[in-house]
């Protein structure tokens, strides 16, 4: 019985040996896998260096050659721009001598005639900077025998009875302004009414009206835009010269007005 007892503990131990030494083994199988896996990791990756560092060595050999191509195309530029600057200087050392002629044969203008056409050329182009300003707020001019007359409804300008600025009509003075400040030319200012008697206003008659609100687009011009009161003048003329029989209200309507004529002449 003891003997039986003695086989059985021997026959345990050899049975716990085996175990140990298959776990044993297994983990070194793990172990060698693991490791070729890596290595097989790590070749691959060096494979793919390889393959980017041939791959950028190609991309700046490209580049490469386009820049030599480029600075080949530059320094062909340079000499063709060099060519046509050379060309050019010969042309106009060319046209400056047979203007030189022209000039020393051609006869003197007439007295007077050189103003004249200095003048007109003035007018034409206030005319144009005129016109491309007013057509921002639907208003036009008229060309008359002294000058440019330009036709501001006090609609746009005053409320009734007064001869001070409204906003809108701030803007529109400061438009034409904007013209006047680029020119010289003397400039008339006129107010008119209709024939309706005042009957809510700082203002006695129609007359003074109109001179106060001529005078007022006067004033805005010089203290806003810094224009010299020299180059005005500057009328009320109340009822007088209407445009449209006081008829009905559109009439009338038209007939409130304040016009800004630029003259021809200047300063």
């Amino acid at each position: 019985m003891h003997d039986d007892r003695l086989y059985d503990e021997k026959e345990l131990e050899k049975s716990w040996l085996l175990s140990y030494s298959d776990l044993i083994t297994l983990l070194f199988v793990i172990v060698v896998i693991i490791a070729a896996s890596q290595a097989n990791n790590i070749q691959s990756q060096r494979e793919e260096a390889r393959k980017e560092s041939v791959e950028q060595q190609a991309t700046l050999e490209q580049v490469h050659e386009s820049l030599d191509l480029l600075n080949l195309q530059k320094l062909e530029l340079q000499r063709e721009v060099h060519q046509l600057e050379a060309q050019k200087k010969s042309l106009t050392g060319t046209e400056q001598d047979n203007a030189d002629v022209a000039s020393a044969v051609k006869p003197p203008p007439p007295i007077g005639s050189q103003d004249k056409d200095t003048a007109e050329g003035d007018m034409e182009t206030v005319r144009t900077k005129l016109s491309s300003a007013l057509a921002e707020l639907n208003l036009d001019f008229e060309e008359t025998e002294e000058g440019l007359r330009i036709r501001l409804p006090v609609s746009i300008l005053f409320t009734s009875g007064s001869s001070e600025l409204k906003d809108q009509g701030k803007q529109v003075v400061g438009t034409v302004a904007g013209v006047l400040q680029r020119f010289g030319n003397r400039v008339r200012i006129e107010g008119y009414t209709d024939d309706t008697p005042i009957a809510h206003s700082a203002y006695q008659t129609n007359w003074e009206l109109s001179t106060g609100r001529a005078i007022a687009v006067m004033r805005e011009m010089v203290d806003a835009y810094s224009l010299p009161s020299t180059r005005f003048t500057v009328a009320g003329l109340g009822e007088s010269k209407p445009l449209m029989d006081n008829s009905n209200e559109e009439n009338r309507a038209r007939n409130r007005r304040v016009e800004i004529i630029i003259l021809a002449e200047k300063e």
